[in-house]
């Protein structure tokens, strides 16, 4: 899910120097080597804040406009993630703590001043050259935004499926990157190895790409996968062509199969089958329970989100914020103390009010992934992991089942796959937890990648539909 940015969570443990100067840093979500550098010169109305993801490749230290800086705390809002701090420089002048949040998730953060050495990780599935298939970089327009893209093609066949890659959670770059892992760059690998065509984007806004993400809606991601089938029907006519999208991105998948009734093939991997609010709810109990926190935590998160979203599909940008605040000062006093100490009531209605009040938020609560699935008629391969909390695998399934079309169903190719033992991101977990994604040295499970070729390479005895 893009705005749901659980799959663009930052991790490790942060470094500091002073108030003033250079603050290097990896804070405490997955405890691996994704690192962030804060660059902060002068206090005051005048001070700046400068942001950089040293493990992130090719990214340039960014200016972050809504900071605010005084001598003895420091926050920001970094917008086009919806990632937030706020926090206090400690008095004896080692250490900064505070809070930081993203979408509808919040962990502490202690930032010290020490230099610390990030933590090497291994990631063996990484596809390490020479390449056994074709690598061209290419540029595809969509009205206004150019969309910078990758294609891989097996070498000496003149005819074979092409599959394109949709990305979930937060501001991606073509190879999904999040945590040291690189699961769209190994599906690639795994698929163009086994005679399959793979184009992966970056997200708009992010690497070659152009736009802005933070102000994309729903609609506009889909159109970016619809721009690039486009480009591949008309550049490589004859092949079978379809379209894969992971959690969120399986919606823009979906989205684009519904207006486009020649697509040749669908897969849906750990994707939304009921509809967008339903998943939102469930994953607000499911996530904070596995990292620890109490069962009337996570009703009451749970509920906040349930009755939230309720208010927003009710009431219009204006009257929001109004039925949020009315809502929080009905309950908060009933919230359990260890929910209220995450925030104040104000906070809580600026981070909901943030999160959910725009065109995504309600294109997303209102997503229901029957309406669409009732027009696509060829065939779907879904998956999901039997331990994904943030797409819990068995209702969603369900939805898929129950959602297929007589055309689907008549092919007697679509099929529902789900894999023990597997988390969100397709991966073999032991804790299951968001927090253990960049501990888990696989990136992508071989199961579900051998899955995935098996079936579309059976696409080539499809008959056209």
């Amino acid at each position: 899910m893009k705005k749901l940015s659980f799959l663009f969570i930052f991790a490790c443990h942060y470094f500091f120097g002073q108030i003033t100067g250079e603050w290097h840093a990896a804070f405490s979500v997955a405890r691996q080597n994704t690192r962030m550098d804060l660059f902060i010169d002068r206090v005051g109305r005048d001070g700046t804040l400068k942001i950089g993801l040293p493990d992130v490749s090719g990214f340039e230290p960014k200016i972050i406009e809504n900071s605010t800086i005084s001598k003895d705390s420091l926050s920001f809002t970094w917008e086009n993630i919806a990632l937030s701090f706020s926090g206090k420089y400690q008095t004896n002048g080692d250490s900064l703590f505070g809070t930081m949040k993203q979408s509808g998730l919040e962990w502490k953060v202690t930032f010290k001043r020490e230099i610390q050495v990030a933590k090497k990780v291994n990631r063996p599935q990484v596809p390490k050259p020479k390449f056994a298939y074709d690598i061209q970089e290419i540029e595809i327009k969509n009205e206004k935004n150019v969309i910078g893209a990758t294609l891989t093609l097996p070498k000496g066949k003149s005819k074979f499926p092409i599959v394109i890659l949709s990305s979930g959670s937060g501001p991606q770059n073509r190879d999904c990157e999040i945590m040291g892992h690189k699961p769209f760059w190994v599906i690639a690998d795994y698929l163009s190895n086994n005679g399959i065509g793979v184009l992966r984007f970056d997200d708009r806004g992010v690497g070659k790409s152009t736009g802005e993400f933070s102000k994309a809606s729903l609609f506009d991601f889909a159109s970016d996968v619809e721009a690039c089938y486009k480009y591949v029907k008309k550049n490589f006519k004859g092949h079978k062509i379809g379209l894969a999208g992971h959690s969120e991105g399986g919606m823009h998948t979906l989205i684009v199969a519904a207006k486009n009734p020649k697509l040749d093939f669908l897969i849906q991997l750990a994707s939304v089958g009921t509809n967008g609010r339903d998943v939102l709810v469930e994953q607000q109990y499911l996530i904070p329970k596995s990292s620890g926190k109490s069962e009337s935590y996570a009703k009451a998160n749970s509920m906040v989100y349930d009755s939230v979203t309720s208010i927003l599909i009710i009431n219009d940008n204006k009257s929001f914020p109004t039925e949020v605040n009315n809502f929080l000062k009905r309950n908060f006093d009933q919230f359990p103390e260890d929910y209220k100490k995450e925030g104040t009531m104000e906070e809580f209605a600026a981070s909901l009010t943030n999160f959910l009040n725009n065109e995504w938020g309600r294109q997303f609560m209102q997503f229901n992934t029957g309406d669409y699935l009732s027009k696509i008629h060829c065939p779907i391969l879904v998956i999901n992991g039997s331990e994904d909390i943030q797409v819990p695998p068995t209702k969603n399934q369900e939805g898929f089942r129950n959602g297929f079309s007589i055309q689907s169903n008549s092919l007697n190719k679509s099929k529902i796959i789900l894999v023990p033992g597997l988390n969100h991101l397709m991966q073999s977990c032991k804790s299951c937890t968001i927090m253990e994604y960049g501990e888990i040295e696989e990136t992508f499970s071989p199961i579900v990648l051998k899955s995935i070729a098996d079936w579309i390479n059976n696409h080539m005895l499809f008959e056209k539909h």
